[in-house]
């Protein structure tokens, strides 16, 4: 059964209907056994991405962003498993579906871009030919109509004469190059949810935002909801409609992207944005956050960001901060959430 008073309640703060989101994930949980104990690489985490939005989940490597996402996907690798929560796409728990149903889905009207293409394409058929697959079996279109919409494809991501790529193998391809049939192989069925982790590695500024372009034309033309994962504060910047941040496992910080800009309040948020740099002030050093993530096989018994923080207090180190509402869907995994900035 999905929590739906825990849904409400997400939903009312980020100002959405609740029939208004495509995707729902709440108290997600995922687990991966290790020689040590379990590790939950995910732990309870809410989110939101209300239909034709754009959120950012951002973090450092390790933090959980990608295995959300392929919580999602129903693609988490073995032996790692989803061990509570609801994951409810257009009004259906996807954890309650069968692996043919959910096969149904992915490709269709739930499609991801992988962070490494070399890994997530077959490397005995040609891109073009793989691509192509996805068009055929979902639209049912057939060998010629698939090759020609292929191509097209390739030509909007930016791959140099489409129609001689078509037969290339991956190998054959850099790195830029997979990853741009990547994207054309998510966007082939105009999904309703795309996912899209780290989509720009590898590639050159222009090319890149060209793809950020094509995201935005995507969601614009067809109501595409898209989860963006990824490092660059930049992208989500100028892309995003609403960020999450995610730290060891959590999110501890979530709000519209101009309000997470101009008035970040979790510190871990903080130490991130102090992190980029800027041209409208000179810095001797870039702001680094002290210490390392936690093993999160045993993570500490309170705030998991409490050993880096330079703002904690005496109970951060005893008991774990909720997820605080500051008004304006801003919430807040942090006992300080309150204080004025500064």
């Amino acid at each position: 059964m999905l929590n739906w008073s825990r849904i409400a309640y997400l939903t009312r703060e980020g100002g959405k209907a609740i029939e208004d989101n495509t995707l729902v994930i709440t108290g997600l949980r995922a687990v991966f056994p290790t020689p040590g104990g379990p590790a939950a690489a995910v732990d309870g985490v809410d989110l939101t991405v209300p239909r034709g939005t754009i959120v950012g989940l951002v973090g450092e490597s390790g933090c959980g962003k990608s295995v959300t996402a392929l919580s999602v996907m129903g693609l988490l690798p073995h032996p790692g498993r989803v061990e509570a929560g609801q994951i409810c796409f257009d009004g259906q728990d996807l954890t309650t579906l069968s692996e043919p149903a959910r096969r149904k889905l992915r490709g269709d009207r739930m499609a991801m871009i992988f962070q490494d293409p070399m890994t997530s394409l077959n490397p005995v058929y040609s891109v073009g030919r793989q691509v192509a697959e996805v068009l055929r079996l979902h639209r049912g279109l057939d060998r010629k109509a698939a090759r020609a919409k292929t191509v097209e494809l390739f030509r909007q991501v930016g791959i140099p004469d489409p129609a001689a790529r078509y037969d290339a193998y991956p190998r054959q391809l850099s790195g830029g190059l997979r990853q741009r049939v990547m994207i054309a192989m998510a966007m082939a069925c105009q999904p309703d949810l795309l996912i899209a982790d780290e989509p720009t590695t590898a590639l050159d500024g222009t090319i890149q935002a060209q793809i950020l372009r094509l995201m935005g034309q995507l969601r614009r033309d067809n109501g595409t909801a898209i989860l963006l994962i990824t490092h660059n504060m930049g992208v989500v910047a100028q892309l995003c409609d609403q960020v999450y941040v995610m730290y060891a496992g959590q999110i501890v910080e979530a709000a519209e992207t101009f309000a997470l800009f101009a008035a970040p309040r979790h510190p871990y948020t903080l130490g991130l944005l102090g992190a980029i740099p800027s041209v409208e002030e000179e810095r001797p050093r870039l702001y680094a956050i002290p210490g390392t993530v936690p093993d999160l096989r045993t993570p500490p018994p309170g705030c998991r960001f409490c050993p880096r923080c330079d703002r904690a207090l005496p109970r951060c180190a005893q008991a774990v901060p909720p997820l605080t509402s500051l008004g304006d869907g801003h919430l807040v995994r942090c006992f300080r959430a309150g204080e004025e900035e500064g």
